[in-house]
């Protein structure tokens, strides 16, 4: 197992978080981490003996909705009947908002994360930011939906400006929270349903451009790494490939005279 020095110390902290778990009979609470970190965790697991199938009894990941990249993990304590729900996870979610929809400039992830950053606050204290527009069809609103440490959110909520705009920041309700996922449809054709060639439509690339992404650990696979290139994938698998984005793996169908398969792949947008 090769780590960079980076990657060593991330690993050594969740080694600490599992023994702490353990010895104290606790869950214990990661801060946000990215897909490559998670993947640590896991690799952590299967240093210690504990294979796939029942990783989920020693940890929950999560990260304030359905699919988030950036998530907590939770160690979870063994010989214990506690359960944990996620709404045991010390996440927080604040909408920000423009106050005029008819005047404010068109905000970006960027414009959102960097005015969070200025206020001094960690990358690791915050999550996904989730931007949506919710205009009224003549004006374009960008609203920020930022999931955080649940002890940094009232921090959040000091936030009246970003760009050129005045806006307003308030803690909400995790129910009323509703993701409708959008996806930009890509087409292709494939010889088979290995991570590779899946990868060489969604990216629109070469398979040789593939390879080289899933050997430097540049793919995740349901949230792991995948360093194996002949994985075979199914319909509703999703992929991460870092610098490109992320994809849902649609239709898998039709067989052309040729044997090549017909394949849709969901963009996420």
């Amino acid at each position: 197992m090769h780590l960079s020095k980076e990657e060593q110390i991330m690993y050594n902290h969740f080694d600490d978080m599992y023994n702490l778990a353990d010895r104290r009979g606790i869950p214990v609470f990661s801060d946000f981490v990215s897909l490559n970190e998670v993947n640590l965790v896991y690799m952590l697991l299967e240093e210690k003996g504990i294979n796939r199938q029942i990783q989920d009894e020693y940890l929950y990941v999560f990260g304030g909705y359905d699919q988030a990249e950036r998530n907590m993990v939770c160690f979870l304590p063994q010989n214990s009947y506690q359960e944990i729900e996620e709404k045991d996870f010390p996440i927080a979610c604040v909408r920000i908002a423009p106050v005029n929809k008819k005047f404010c400039d068109a905000l970006t992830h960027r414009d959102y994360l960097g005015t969070i950053m200025n206020i001094g606050l960690e990358r690791n204290q915050i999550g996904d930011i989730v931007v949506k527009n919710e205009g009224n069809g003549k004006n374009d609103a960008f609203v920020a939906y930022v999931f955080c440490r649940k002890n940094k959110a009232e921090l959040l909520t000091d936030i009246t400006r970003i760009r050129h705009t005045t806006v307003s920041a308030e803690i909400i309700e995790g129910t009323e929270i509703s993701f409708e996922q959008q996806y930009k449809e890509i087409a292709g054709s494939v010889s088979s349903l290995r991570i590779d060639s899946i990868i060489s439509v969604a990216a629109k690339t070469s398979r040789t451009k593939s390879l080289t992404y899933i050997r430097e650990g540049n793919v995740f696979l349901n949230g792991r790494c995948c360093t194996e290139n002949a994985k075979i994938v199914s319909e509703g698998d999703v992929i991460s490939i870092r610098g490109f984005g992320k994809y849902k793996i649609g239709e898998t169908g039709a067989v052309t005279k040729k044997g090549r398969y017909h394949v849709t792949v969901l963009q996420y947008i």
